[in-house]
C-alpha cells in the first residue's frame, strides 16, 4: 500500500550509512545494511514448503510448480534478489525455455479441464510489450497454442514506477494466461512447449493451475438479463449502457440482474446499489475494457444490499497511476454486500473500498495480476469479512486494512492466501482498532515488505484495541527495505507515525524461510505485543530483530536453524519479557552479516 510517497526511516537508524555516505563511501552492492558491517545478509535461498493442513484458502485448483514437473529446459533460482526472474516466482524457482523443442510438462495428479499458467517473456524497447505463442500438448498431440504477452508486466524504475525500459530496475515480470480443455483424467501429461512459431526469445514458465470447472450457471427465476437490454456478449461492442439499463430495470421491478456467458465490453464503472448481480461463472462471464469497474456509491450515502456472484473482471491497466479510478471493484459496499467467487485480474487495485461503511463479506475471490492492492480497506470500514481468496501477483499489498482517516474496526481476514506481492506485504493493517488476522497463508513476499505487517504508517489513525494475528502460516517472507537499509521480518511492526501502543496478540504462528529475520520491532517505543506458541523455522538473520524502545512478552516462542543470532539487539532499552517454553533464540548480536554481494545482471527486458 503506497498511495502516497515512501515512508522514511528514522535518523536513529541510518545514522551510520549516513555517515559513510557523507564521507563519500559508495558501497556498490545491491543489499545495503544498517549495522557495523558493509552488506546487509544475502537471502536465504529456498525451494517450496508445504503449509499445514487447514491453512489458507481452500482451493478449488491444484498448483504445479514448474521446477518439479519435466523439462529440458533451464531452471532458474533459488533466487531471492529483488529485480532477478526467479526472485518473483513461486517457491523463488522457475524454468527458462530459450529453444525450440524445449517444454515443461506436468503430469496432472487428478482430474481437471482448465487450465492457468503462470509465465514471463521479455519486454519490447519501447516498453510496450510483447506477445509470443506458445504451444499446447495434451499426451503428446499439439491442441492450440497459447497467446501470452508481456504488455500487463514490467515495470521499471522506482515508485509508482514506469513502463521505459531505459529507466532500469525491472521488476514485475509475470502474467498469467488460462483456458478452458477438454475433460483430462489423472494422470494426463499437459505440455508447454517451444515450436517454430512460437517467437519470444525466451519464456520463463513459473507454475501451473489445473482446475475441474463445473458447467456454467444458467439464470434463476427473477433475473432479467442483459442481452435483453442489448448488451454484445462477443464483446465487439460496448455493453455499458445496456447493463445500467438492465440494472435500473431490475431495481424497479425487485428483480436480479444476469450476465450470461460471454465477454462483455465495459469501458467505464457500473454503479451498483441495492441489487443482485450474478453471472454465469468466473470462468464463463467476463466484464473487460479500459476503465472497466464495478463501483458502490461514494459518501455520504455508501451503497447498501449489493450482491455480486460468479463473474471475473478483465482489465487493461498497464502501468500504475494512483490518481486513476481503475479498480476492479470500488465504493462504498456496505449493508450486508456480498462479493462472492469474483476473479479480478488488469485493474490497477483488485477491490478498493473507501468508508465509513459497515457489514460486507468477500468470498472466494481471485484476485491476480495487479499494478497496485490486492485488496484495501480504506478509512472506517467496520464488521468486513474477507475469506477464501487469493491473490496472487499484487503489485502491492496483497489483503490491507488502511484506517488513513477513520479506524477501520472489527474486521477479519481469515482462511486466504496471499502469494507473491511484488512490492510491500502479503497482509499489512495500518492502524484501526480490533481487527483479526488469522487462518491465513501467505508466501514469496519480494521487496519492501513482510508476510504479515502491523503499523502506525500513512497518517492512519494509531492501533488501539486488540489486534489478534492467530494460526497464520508465513513462508519465505519478509525482504529487503531500500528505504531502510537493511531487511525487514516475516512478521513485522513498524511505529513510524507514533509509538505503537495498541494491544497485539500473535498467537499460533508458524514462521518457514524466513528471507532476513521472522520477528521485527522497528523505530518508536513498541509496547503491548504478546507472542505464544510461535514455531520459527529457518532465518536468514534473525529470530527476533529490535530497532525500538518498548516492551513485549514471548511465550512458547521457539527457533531452529537461525542463520546469524537468536537476537540483533542493540540495546536500545527494549524489554523481553520472557514466559515459559522459549529456545533456540537467546544469544544475540549488534549488527548485521556481511554479505556476499549478489550477480550483478538482471533480465535484459527485450532480449
Amino acid at each position: 500500500m503506497k498511495g502516497k510517497s515512501l515512508s522514511r526511516p528514522r535518523w536513529l537508524w541510518l545514522a551510520l550509512p549516513l555517515a559513510l555516505v557523507l564521507l563519500g563511501l559508495v558501497v556498490v552492492v545491491v543489499l545495503i545494511f544498517l549495522s557495523n558491517s558493509t552488506n546487509a545478509p544475502a537471502p536465504n535461498p529456498s525451494t517450496a514448503q508445504s503449509a499445514p493442513a487447514g491453512t489458507g484458502a481452500t482451493l478449488p485448483y491444484v498448483e504445479y510448480q514448474a521446477e518439479d514437473a519435466a523439462t529440458n529446459g533451464t531452471k532458474i533460482g533459488p533466487d531471492r534478489v529483488f529485480t532477478h526472474l526467479p526472485a518473483e516466482a513461486s517457491g523463488r524457482m522457475a524454468v527458462k525455455l530459450a529453444g525450440q523443442g524445449q517444454f515443461v510438462e506436468f503430469t496432472l495428479t487428478g482430474p481437471a479441464n482448465s487450465l492457468v499458467l503462470r509465465y514471463s517473456i521479455p519486454d519490447t524497447e519501447d516498453g510496450k510489450g510483447l506477445t509470443a505463442p506458445l504451444s499446447l500438448y495434451i499426451n503428446g498431440v499439439r491442441k492450440q497454442d497459447l497467446v501470452l504477452t508481456s504488455k500487463y508486466g514490467w515495470f521499471y524504475g522506482t515508485y509508482p514506477f514506469v513502463n521505459v525500459p531505459a529507466a532500469g530496475t525491472p521488476h514485475h515480470f509475470y502474467d498469467e494466461v488460462h483456458t478452458l480443455l477438454d475433460e483430462m483424467p489423472a494422470g494426463t501429461k499437459v505440455r508447454v512447449q517451444v515450436d517454430a512459431n512460437s517467437t519470444a526469445p525466451w519464456y520463463v514458465i513459473d507454475l501451473a493451475d489445473f482446475e475441474e470447472v463445473p458447467p456454467p450457471l444458467t439464470m434463476p427465476a427473477g433475473y432479467l438479463s442483459i442481452t435483453d437490454y442489448g448488451a454484445d456478449p462477443t464483446g465487439q461492442a460496448d455493453a455499458f449502457n445496456s447493463i445500467t439499463e438492465a440494472i435500473n430495470a431490475a431495481k424497479s421491478q425487485g428483480k436480479g440482474v444476469w450476465l450470461p456467458r460471454g465477454t462483455f465490453a465495459v469501458n467505464g464503472h457500473i454503479i451498483v446499489d441495492n441489487v443482485t448481480i450474478r453471472g454465469a461463472g468466473m470462468w464463463y462471464t467476463t466484464l473487460g475494457g479500459k476503465g472497466v469497474g464495478v463501483y458502490g456509491k461514494f459518501n455520504p450515502t455508501p451503497s447498501q444490499n449489493v450482491k455480486l456472484y460468479d463473474f471475473a473482471i478483465f482489465g487493461e491497466v498497464m502501468d500504475r497511476d494512483d490518481k486513476a479510478a481503475l479498480n476492479g471493484i470500488g465504493g462504498a459496499l456496505g449493508g450486508g454486500s456480498v462479493i462472492q467467487n469474483i476473479w479480478i485480474e488488469h485493474t490497477k487495485v483488485g477491490i478498493w473500498l473507501d468508508g465509513p461503511f459497515s457489514d460486507l463479506t468477500v468470498t472466494g475471490c481471485r484476485l491476480r495480476d495487479l499494478t497496485a492492492d490486492g485488496l484495501n480497506f480504506h478509512t472506517g470500514i467496520s464488521n468486513a469479512i474477507v475469506e477464501q481468496t487469493q491473490v496472487r501477483n499484487s503489485g502491492d499489498d496483497g489483503l490491507a486494512m488502511w484506517a488513513e482517516k477513520e479506524p477501520d474496526h472489527d474486521n477479519i481476514f481469515r482462511f486466504n492466501t496471499i502469494e507473491l506481492p511484488i512490492l510491500a506485504n502479503n497482509i499489512a493493517i495500518y492502524g484501526g482498532r480490533d481487527n483479526t488476522v488469522s487462518d491465513n497463508l501467505v508466501s514469496d513476499t519480494v521487496t519492501e515488505g513482510g508476510g504479515i505487517h502491523v503499523g502506525n504508517r500513512f497518517k492512519a489513525t494509531a492501533l488501539a484495541g486488540t489486534t489478534t494475528i492467530a494460526r497464520n502460516t508465513l513462508v519465505r517472507t519478509g525482504s529487503y527495505f531500500p528505504g531502510l537499509h537493511f531487511g525487514v521480518g516475516a512478521i513485522w511492526f513498524y511505529a513510524l507515525d507514533t509509538p505503537l501502543s495498541g494491544n497485539v496478540n500473535v498467537s499460533d504462528l508458524q514462521i518457514e524461510d524466513s528471507t532476513y529475520s521472522a520477528i521485527h520491532l522497528f523505530d518508536q517505543k513498541i509496547t503491548n505485543i504478546t507472542f505464544d506458541k510461535v514455531k520459527i523455522d529457518k532465518t536468514g538473520t534473525f529470530a527476533v530483530q529490535v530497532q525500538t524502545r518498548g516492551s513485549a512478552t514471548f511465550n512458547n516462542v521457539t527457533a531452529q536453524n537461525v542463520g546469524f543470532a537468536g537476537r540483533y539487539d542493540c540495546e536500545t532499552g527494549f524489554t523481553i519479557r520472557e514466559g515459559a517454553g522459549n529456545s533456540g533464540w537467546n544469544d544475540f548480536k549488534c549488527g548485521f552479516p556481511t554479505a556476499t554481494p549478489p550477480p550483478a545482471n538482471s533480465p535484459t527486458p527485450f532480449r
